[in-house]
C-alpha cells in the first residue's frame, strides 16, 4: 500500500468515526455554518459504500469542504473556495473551488458548486475536473446535477444525473431522487439508471446549522 493510501485510509478511518462530535465542536467555536453529510451506496460495485462529507462556511463566506471515498475508494480530499451569492425571487450560490486528493487517487482539482431556487423549484449542481498525479490514476471530469420541485414543507422530489468523462469511458447516468426535510435534518433517496440492470440506489442524510456569533 502506498503512503497516501495509508494515510487515506487513517484519515477516513477517523472522519467515519469521529466526523460528527469533532464537527459540532468545530463549528460551534469558529464556524458561521456548518453541514454533515453522509452518503451509502447500494449495488454499485467498486465504489466506496460509504461517502462521508463536511461543509463549512464562514460568516464571510469562506468555504472548505472534506471528503472521503468521492474521488475513489479510499481517497480523502479537502476542497478550498469561497461563495457567491445573490438574488431574490431567484436566489443563487456559486462557489468555485480549488482541491486536493490523496489515496488512490491522488491529484487536484479545480471545481465548482451551484446551487439556486424559485418559489418551489431548485437546481444544484457540482462540477470537478481533476488531474492525477500518479500514473495508476486517471484524469477525469465529473458532474452531479439536480433539478427538482418542494412538494410540501417537508416533502421534495425531482431528477438526479451524473455524468463522467475519463480517457476510455463517458458515463451518462440519469436517476430520480426523493427527499424528506425535518428541521436541521435531511434525507435523500436516489435510484440511478433506474430502467436499467445495474441501477443502484444513494441513500444519503445530511445535517446543517448555522452558528451565529456573540457581539
Amino acid at each position: 500500500m502506498y503512503p497516501t493510501q495509508k494515510i487515506a485510509k487513517f484519515a477516513g478511518f477517523l472522519l467515519g468515526n469521529f466526523v460528527f462530535s469533532l464537527s459540532l465542536v468545530n463549528c460551534a467555536q469558529a464556524q458561521s455554518k456548518c453541514v454533515i453529510e453522509n452518503y451509502n451506496y447500494v449495488g454499485q460495485p467498486g465504489t466506496g459504500s460509504i461517502v462521508p462529507m463536511i461543509h463549512f462556511e464562514t460568516n464571510k463566506n469562506w468555504y472548505a469542504e472534506l471528503r472521503y471515498n468521492y474521488e475513489d475508494d479510499q481517497t480523502i480530499s479537502f476542497f478550498g473556495g469561497k461563495s457567491f451569492k445573490g438574488g431574490n425571487d431567484f436566489e443563487y450560490t456559486i462557489t468555485p473551488l480549488v482541491g486536493f486528493s490523496a489515496g488512490n487517487f491522488t491529484g487536484v482539482s479545480l471545481a465548482n458548486n451551484i446551487e439556486s431556487s424559485w418559489h418551489k423549484f431548485y437546481l444544484s449542481s457540482q462540477t470537478q475536473f481533476s488531474v492525477a498525479t500518479k500514473a495508476t490514476a486517471q484524469n477525469f471530469f465529473f458532474t452531479w446535477s439536480e433539478i427538482g420541485y418542494t412538494i410540501t414543507k417537508h416533502f421534495f422530489s425531482g431528477l438526479a444525473v451524473q455524468y463522467t468523462i475519463e480517457k476510455l469511458l463517458q458515463s451518462f447516468e440519469p436517476g430520480v431522487v426523493v427527499g424528506l426535510e425535518a428541521g436541521n435534518f435531511s434525507f435523500r433517496l436516489y435510484i440511478f439508471s433506474p430502467f436499467k440492470s445495474d441501477r443502484y440506489v444513494v441513500a444519503g442524510v445530511n445535517y446543517q446549522f448555522n452558528i451565529k456569533r456573540k457581539k
